[in-house]
């Protein structure tokens, strides 16, 4: 009877376990924003360290709680400065035209007010023609 009541009492520990993982427990996605509002951020993108010459940024701040968000694009001045409207929170930034970088993508957490310095990757040297 001993032996039963531990098998049980095993049995209900796995239970409670497997319920207690399945609901969601440590795992699920990331908080993301959920926030429309926009603001204009100004920043500098920069290759080796050295102010991009020109290109451009394309801002995406689509995720699962703003599908429907539009990405906008920021023209790169010949100092590398560049101005945007994008919304709060993770923004996925994508590098375009940069010379010197090779197209990438990089996310950004955006907040209101900030200036942002995007520092991209030169081509590796294999990609060179």
């Amino acid at each position: 009877m001993n032996r039963s009541l531990g098998k049980k009492a095993g049995v209900l520990a796995v239970t409670t376990l497997l319920i207690a993982w399945g609901c969601g427990g440590a795992g699920g996605p990331p908080p993301v924003s959920g926030s429309t509002e926009e603001f204009e951020i100004k920043g500098t993108a920069t290759v080796k360290g050295k102010p991009a010459s020109k290109g451009k940024l394309i801002f995406d701040p689509a995720n699962i709680n703003r599908r429907t968000a539009v990405a906008r694009t920021a023209e790169v001045g010949k100092d590398g400065t560049f101005t945007v409207k994008t919304m709060e929170g993770q923004n996925l930034i994508t590098a375009d035209g940069i010379p010197g970088a090779p197209r990438t993508s990089l996310v950004f957490d955006v907040k209101p007010g900030q200036e942002l310095q995007v520092e991209l990757a030169p081509v590796p040297d294999y990609l060179k023609k």
